[in-house]
């Protein structure tokens, strides 16, 4: 078994590699081939512009403004490393995105649903299916990133946390097997009935990017971590910590699981 983990230390980049060629062929099977290819450039070129500039931002931003987590920084953290993996990661995810879109596109029945008259529920019962969504999502980004270190899945992971002190341009820096892992249920809207109410899902995508670039910025801003901890959602000081301490702290979305399950650091070293 350690012999085979060793092999797929080795091979793990190979593989990466191997998932995204066959994640862009995977449009040769979509019924509206040609719109899955023009859906997947657009959602790429915009998936990177938006996280790249937000990335950007915040960088410069979080250089002068904020408290540096781990003091002050003393090499130059390898930020076209990050942007590398990241641009590799939302190749990965526009090329899922690209399924659902492109069924919409060329007239297909899609979970898309841009009225409520067309979600068939009133206004609370959507908002409440979303919060319900975020509750799953939340949960399985939990128990995936705990896969992620198993022993078995941890050679696909491991270069995210060669990030120790991570900068923005982390916050989706992942090689192409964990984005798959991460992105893939986007594809769930290909079923007409996984109704999603697109105003409150693009905001819910658009709040998750805000935040997982906010996770990563090395530093922490004290009215962002105060509301974000009221809110039970995950904020820069706690999951920095999972980068310099890769067995505690697992929660991408909040921090619940780790207080249930008792993988906070706190919690680790009371059992020490």
């Amino acid at each position: 078994m350690a012999k085979q983990i060793i092999n797929l230390h080795r091979w793990a980049p190979a593989i990466d590699w191997a998932v995204l060629g066959l994640m862009f062929a995977s449009g040769l099977l979509h019924p509206a081939m040609g719109l899955y290819y023009q859906s997947f450039a657009v959602i790429f070129l915009s998936l990177v512009a938006i996280v790249l500039s937000g990335g950007f931002l915040l960088f410069k931003y979080s250089e002068y403004r904020g408290q540096r987590i781990q003091g002050e920084r003393k090499k130059t953290p390898p930020v076209a490393h990050e942007i590398f993996e990241t641009v590799r990661a939302m190749f990965i995810g526009a090329c899922l995105a690209a399924w659902p879109v492109a069924l919409y596109r060329g007239g297909y029945p899609t979970g898309y649903a841009f009225t409520l008259a067309e979600m068939e529920l009133s206004w609370w019962m959507v908002v409440l299916q979303m919060y319900a969504g975020i509750i799953v999502i939340d949960a399985y980004t939990y128990w995936k990133h705990r896969l992620l270190h198993t022993k078995f899945f941890y050679p696909f992971h491991k270069h995210h946390h060669s990030f120790k002190d991570p900068t923005p341009f982390a916050g989706f820096a992942v090689g192409p097997v964990e984005a798959v892992l991460t992105f893939w249920p986007v594809v769930v809207i290909c079923l007409p009935e996984a109704k999603h109410f697109v105003p409150l899902y693009l905001t819910a995508i658009t709040s998750f990017v805000l935040l997982n670039l906010y996770l990563h910025c090395g530093v922490t801003f004290t009215w962002a971590e105060k509301l974000l901890s009221k809110i039970g959602l995950n904020s820069s000081g706690w999951h920095n910590i999972h980068h310099s301490d890769v067995v505690v702290n697992f929660g991408e979305v909040s921090f619940i699981w780790d207080k249930l399950c008792k993988t906070s650091r706190q919690d680790v070293k009371a059992r020490a």
